[in-house]
């Protein structure tokens, strides 16, 4: 049996790797990078499209079949439109026999997408890198209107998101305080969501580079988030209202910044567009 379970994953990987796949750019700001990334894309029916990452090392064909999990999971996957008017942040299955992730994922027509993939090969350490995908548009990135920082406060359902500041010096770290309101009040009943109080993705608007932080609970006695940490998302853990965003040295230009943290009502994402100047 387990013969036959290795001549299928054997013949699935030889299928995959006739298809030409996309190539990845690697996208983690003041990274570098130590593997190679690779992406088949198939538009199914509608706007669903399956995705197939695989990553190998340089010079060889093989995927890579061991990940350290972070944040709970083996890859996390980012996928933008074009014009930054969407996010989404989902978690592709891993199958450690043929060193694949897959997933589908809603990609209406009309548009590019960027998909960044988040991981950490074992032994290597955090590996992101970005695919653009083209759902029919032929569109280009040129982005417009995301030049100027937002208002400090945005609104999610009976969710208020306030930033201290949505600009910030460029080249420099910096700590950003946040504070949730839910119907006009101190948030209660937030708790932690993936190993962490809350989780921020920025994305350069121009260069597109990428940065995922995640913000710690004010005044918390421990250290949270921690690497790989399995904390589970429905405990008890209070993870809110105020946090404190900890911001690497960004150089100048502005940024798309997503939010994410779990009440009562389930996940919130609040945008912002931040700049570094």
């Amino acid at each position: 049996m387990e013969s036959v379970t290795r001549t299928l994953a054997g013949l699935i990987v030889a299928i995959l790797a006739s298809i030409v796949p996309l190539a990845g750019t690697y996208a983690l700001l003041g990274g570098k990078a130590a593997v190679v990334a690779h992406l088949n894309a198939d538009h199914g029916p509608g706007s669903n499209v399956h995705l197939d990452v695989y990553q190998t090392r340089e010079g060889s064909a093989a995927p890579i079949r061991r990940y350290d999990l972070d944040m709970t999971k083996d890859m996390h996957m980012i996928v933008l439109r074009d014009d930054f008017a969407t996010f989404a942040h989902v978690h592709p299955a891993f199958d450690a026999l043929t060193g694949h992730f897959t997933i589908v994922v809603p990609m209406p027509r009309g548009h590019a997408y960027y998909i960044y993939t988040d991981s950490q090969p074992t032994g290597i350490g955090q590996q992101v890198f970005r695919f653009t995908y083209d759902a029919g548009a032929g569109s280009v990135h040129a982005p417009v209107g995301l030049d100027e920082a937002s208002p400090t406060k945005a609104q999610v359902g009976r969710y208020s998101v306030r930033l201290a500041a949505t600009t910030i010096p460029a080249t420099t770290p910096h700590t950003i305080d946040v504070t949730i309101e839910r119907d006009g009040k101190l948030a209660t009943g937030l708790r932690p969501y993936l190993g962490a109080a809350a989780h921020a993705v920025f994305i350069n608007t121009a260069t597109l580079a990428y940065v995922h932080v995640h913000p710690m609970v004010q005044g918390a006695t421990m250290s949270m988030p921690m690497s790989g940490m399995q904390m589970d998302d429905d405990g008890p853990a209070q993870a809110g209202p105020k946090l404190s965003m900890h911001v690497p040295a960004l150089p100048a230009g502005a940024y798309r910044l997503w939010l994410q943290f779990q009440g009562p009502d389930g996940l919130q994402t609040v945008p912002f567009t931040l700049v570094a100047r």
